[in-house]
């Protein structure tokens, strides 16, 4: 019986953390990121997902997440980790630099990327947002 609620409280909490609702809003103009008003918006995204919207954005935001959630941000579709051009823990907005963003990838809460794997890259503008 322990093992079931275990398992149950488990299953739970990996459920809730799947489910749990970030947003994302990404701006098609670097001067109205992180203050503007959106051009595209995404709702209720659940851990662990790529967020790949057609075209060029010179700017996203992702909020109503933990702040132990790592968010990676890509200048190629299909958040590739060659692409990655910055990673954030926490809600975070994030203006472009030279070459335009095309992916955001929103990690579950806990999961760290390996040292070897962070990249630094004085090509995007990051804004903590509280």
């Amino acid at each position: 019986m322990q093992f079931t609620n275990a398992f149950l409280a488990t299953s739970f909490l990996a459920f809730v953390s799947t489910v749990s609702g970030g947003s994302v809003n990404f701006y098609n103009s670097k001067d109205a990121t992180c203050g503007g008003s959106p051009s595209l918006e995404y709702r209720n995204l659940g851990c662990n997902t790529c967020i790949d919207p057609p075209g060029d954005w010179w700017g996203a935001e992702v909020f109503d997440i933990n702040s132990d959630q790592r968010i990676s941000m890509h200048n190629e579709d299909s958040c590739t980790p060659a692409s990655q051009v910055g990673q954030w823990y926490g809600n975070t907005c994030a203006t472009a630099g030279n070459t335009a963003l095309r992916s955001v990838w929103i990690a579950c809460a806990g999961q760290r990327l390996a040292g070897e794997n962070s990249v630094d890259n004085d090509d995007v503008t990051f804004v903590a947002l509280d």
